[in-house]
């Protein structure tokens, strides 16, 4: 007699999560779509509303979906994952097949104030441009970034377009930095008033709150940039290498 190896089938909720998942990234349901209910997934597959629950539930854990109480449940907009707390936002973006943006809210040659001079390893009278942007991807506002630069290593940076280029990219290009490895630190918080008009979100909502500083090579300063991101749409890996 010969041996059969039998099929083993996957749960019958996984089945139901796949079929969902197969239908977002196809682009049939799209962010904000609203999926079935429980109940019409139960009956749609001849499943009991635990089995419909379950594959609703790794949905939402997984941040492809949503709850709102008493509406139901509805497609996620998607998460820009593993966004490096060193690689620019500019190379994270294109990375993740979304298309780079910002809208400069000031750029301007400052004296900086002793905290930030102390951060960019500033000589006593030495000046800094600020950079404040709203970043976005693909059209949509996902951060804020204010950016101190100090004024030695790019003295024409208020003559670049930085609405589409990546900072790194013009300090490498056109100033000749050789931009090596950064230190950052992120916290959880709630968006302020104007972080929240500036991203599309309601005060309160949470948001990232990063805080990078950049070095060269020789351990040289070539940035210090504070960043509120939305929470919703970013998962953090930090990594000290400078990703090429």
């Amino acid at each position: 007699m010969s041996a059969r190896t039998a099929t083993i089938q996957p749960p019958l909720y996984f089945r139901i999560e796949q079929g969902i998942l197969k239908r977002i990234q196809s682009g049939e349901l799209k962010p904000g779509d609203q999926l079935a209910s429980e109940a019409e997934l139960a009956e749609q597959h001849g499943v009991s509303r635990i089995t419909a629950k379950r594959a609703l539930d790794d949905l939402v854990q997984q941040g492809l979906a949503f709850r709102q109480q008493g509406k139901g449940t509805f497609v996620a907009r998607s998460r820009i994952r593993e966004i490096s707390g060193f690689r620019s936002f500019t190379e994270d973006i294109r990375a993740r097949g979304l298309v780079p943006s910002s809208r400069i809210l000031l750029l301007k040659e400052i004296q900086p104030e002793a905290d930030i001079r102390d951060r960019l390893q500033l000589a006593e009278g030495e000046r800094a441009f600020l950079l404040k942007r709203v970043r976005f991807a693909d059209g949509d506002p996902v951060a804020i970034e204010t950016a101190h630069v100090p004024r030695r290593i790019c003295p024409t940076l208020a003559r670049e377009d930085l609405t589409k280029g990546s900072l790194f990219e013009i300090l490498q290009t056109r100033f000749g930095v050789v931009i090596s490895w950064a230190d950052s630190e992120i916290e959880a918080r709630v968006a302020t008033r104007e972080e929240a008009l500036l991203l599309g979100m309601k005060a309160g909502q949470p948001v990232l709150s990063a805080r990078r500083i950049t070095f060269s090579a020789n351990y040289d300063v070539i940035e210090s940039v504070d960043s509120v991101y939305r929470g919703d749409r970013f998962t953090f890996y930090i990594d000290r290498q400078r990703i090429s």
